[in-house]
């Protein structure tokens, strides 16, 4: 399935605008500096972050996420989304689900009367 841009475009709003504000809680008074030496991650790089002028790629993420020992999905903020989305997901294949157990539960049946 392709993505319209538009869906690309509020990723990326959302990212520049909750990433920032996760990333200072989760360096709990670590210095943009002592962050780079640890993951790898250029300082301005992480400067471009901070200012919401560029988001992570994934390679980068991955570093400082495991540097701040932190979830990418809590970073980037789709802990939220993908539990929301999850529960959309369960909650449109639940009918499907008890069609489906209906249909089972029948044809057992209709197999047990023929023995």
């Amino acid at each position: 399935m392709s993505r319209r841009s538009e869906d690309w475009l509020e990723e990326f709003e959302h990212i520049t605008r909750v990433f920032p504000r996760r990333l200072e809680e989760m360096m709990n008074g670590m210095t943009y500096s002592q962050l780079s030496i640890l993951s790898g991650v250029s300082l301005g790089t992480l400067v471009n972050w901070k200012n919401a002028r560029s988001v992570p790629d994934l390679r980068c993420l991955f570093a400082v996420a495991t540097i701040l020992d932190a979830s990418i999905d809590y970073l980037i903020d789709l802990d939220k989304e993908s539990t929301a989305d999850l529960q959309s997901v369960l909650s449109d294949t639940q009918p499907i689900l008890s069609d489906t157990q209906s249909t089972a539960s029948d044809t057992q049946s209709t197999d047990e009367d023929r023995e």
